[in-house]
């Protein structure tokens, strides 16, 4: 048995994509006897309140980057990189405060940059190693691999949320691994994996999960709102939102849920016969998880989720439909051609983490 260890847990907050995935690190830490603190803010720090309510949390907060109604993020992002620089700086001050104050023995951060320990093992989890960019930025992706290798060596570790071998999900984002940087390929990230779902919930036509930034996120479920008006579709809307109160109006055939249970989540997906989603890494692997594919949709402008559509779709994985040309229509009128990976278990997982434990 390990000796019990203070574990400070922080997700970055841009969206729950990177909460979502520390929950099996979280269930694993706490089965294994780990104390666990997990430092975040708002719609992370909600779902991760609900999942974990007897664990202690602290508000860590951070930059909140805004996003263009555009579909090009370009001009925006540039616009922002001073108060992203300043932002991880202030992280890492912080970081260092509450690592003081909970007396933490190590760090794991899901792609907040700056929350590294000078003092204790800090541990780096992404999936992006080599970042994509827009076509007209290609001459400086080398340069940002450069920034992005420079910033993840301030951490002891960093781990990767995919498959080693060639049924890896993350493709050229996380290949290959920087030499100088003790990386570990730790199995795909999953809420699900470990969850026993019985198909006990109705059948429903087609189950819509959003996710992601504003505006953008607003503006694709309006879009299907308005399509759904014209298709006898028995639908529901998972609408990524665990802070919402209100739902928008009732339309016939179409449920909504600002958020739901992990058991209730994975169940409505069980249960789908189509299903469109945003192309976020954390929502590929949930689907994934569960043996299902669905249509993707990437964010607009966000070139990461792009390249995973695309990459994802070439491999007969899942679908790819730009928001620009959603047609509810054409998702639902076939069959998907997709060939879904076999379900994981958090077995890989588990393993590298009582190892790690084991040497901490």
């Amino acid at each position: 048995m390990f000796s019990k260890k203070n574990i400070l847990i922080c997700p970055l907050d841009w969206g729950i994509g990177h909460a979502t995935r520390c929950v099996p690190i979280i269930k694993i830490l706490t089965e294994l006897n780990q104390s666990v603190i997990i430092a975040a803010d708002g719609a992370p720090l909600a779902l991760l309140e609900k999942a974990f309510p007897s664990l202690d949390f602290i508000r860590f907060p951070g930059f909140r980057p805004h996003y263009s109604k555009t579909n090009s993020q370009v001009s925006e992002v540039i616009k922002q990189i001073p108060g992203i620089v300043k932002s991880i700086k202030a992280d890492h001050v912080f970081l260092e405060k509450i690592v003081t104050q909970t007396k933490a023995n190590a760090v794991i951060s899901d792609n907040r940059y700056g929350a590294y320990s000078n003092k204790v093992e800090s541990v780096f989890i992404t999936h992006q190693l080599h970042v994509q960019t827009p076509k007209i930025l290609s001459a400086f992706k080398p340069l940002l691999d450069i920034i992005n290798k420079h910033i993840i060596k301030k951490y002891s570790s960093c781990w990767i949320p995919d498959f080693m071998d060639d049924i890896n999900l993350s493709g050229s984002l996380s290949r290959p691994a920087f030499k100088e940087i003790k990386t570990s390929y730790i199995g795909p990230l999953s809420r699900f994996s470990a969850l026993n779902i019985e198909n006990d919930s109705e059948k429903i036509d087609l189950l819509i999960i959003l996710s992601g930034p504003e505006p953008q996120r607003t503006l694709l479920e309006n879009i299907l709102l308005e399509q759904l008006k014209y298709l006898q579709l028995k639908t529901t809307f998972l609408r990524g939102l665990p802070n919402g109160d209100s739902l928008p109006k009732p339309i016939k055939n179409v449920g909504f849920f600002n958020h739901a249970s992990d058991i209730k989540i994975a169940s409505l997906i069980k249960n789908a016969d189509f299903i469109v989603a945003r192309a976020g890494y954390s929502t590929i692997m949930d689907l994934v998880a569960l043996g299902k594919s669905a249509t993707l949709i990437p964010t607009p402008g966000q070139t990461e989720q792009e390249y995973l559509a695309q990459h994802l779709s070439a491999k007969k994985r899942f679908n790819f439909m730009a928001q620009n040309d959603v047609d509810l229509s054409k998702i639902t009128e076939k069959e998907t051609e997709s060939v879904v990976f076999e379900p994981f278990s958090n077995t890989i997982t588990e393993l590298h983490l009582r190892q790690w434990l084991n040497d901490l």
